[in-house]
């Protein structure tokens, strides 16, 4: 199966997004303008770039944000808000981790001091635990804020790359089964 017709088969279409409530008017706009659904790979890479980037900050309206970004920069908008998923309870921890990392590299400090806390939990007194993760979480303000954006650059990046390599990969993988089926068709006659 080619990979552009792969791509139109996972995301979804401007008919489905405009029966999506909070993204009707991104179906509606996109209806009129197909250039901006096609699937080429520079552009679904893109796209998939802009999603993750974006899905990377906390809240609502990262699909939203990642879709006008996605039309500001013509790249596939679908990619854009699909991508936006890939944040999720079960990744979130991961990469907030990157996001504190990378904000306490980036962030002056002293040496030897660490702008990332332990927690210190009292496990003799269970009633202090609210309070220690509280205090350990609103720690961990700076380094976050910063590193958010950093994170999103960094997994925006990686992103693009994996997508648009790996379509070019899938592009040579058909193109040479093709040759092969060829040559033994003429071969065989």
């Amino acid at each position: 199966m080619p990979a552009s017709r792969f791509a139109r088969r996972i995301l979804p279409s401007p008919e489905t997004l405009s029966q999506t409530p909070g993204l009707r008017w991104l179906g509606r706009y996109l209806a009129h303008r197909p250039w901006l659904w096609v699937a080429h790979r520079r552009k679904v890479a893109l796209g998939a770039a802009l999603g993750v980037g974006f899905g990377v900050f906390p809240g609502p309206g990262q699909m939203g944000l990642a879709a006008v970004a996605a039309i500001i920069c013509r790249a596939n908008v679908a990619s854009a808000a699909a991508a936006t998923w890939l944040t999720n309870p079960f990744t979130l921890v991961p990469i907030w981790s990157l996001a504190i990392t990378l904000g306490s590299l980036v962030l002056p400090h002293e040496p030897g001091q660490t702008l990332v806390p332990t927690l210190g939990l009292d496990w003799t007194d269970p009633g202090s635990w609210w309070g220690a993760i509280s205090a350990w979480l609103l720690s961990l303000g700076k380094p976050l804020l910063v590193g958010l954006p950093l994170a999103g650059l960094v997994l925006g990046l990686l992103t693009y790359a994996i997508v648009y390599f790996a379509w070019w990969f899938w592009i040579r993988f058909e193109r040479r089964s093709r040759l092969r089926a060829r040559a033994a068709r003429a071969t065989g006659q």
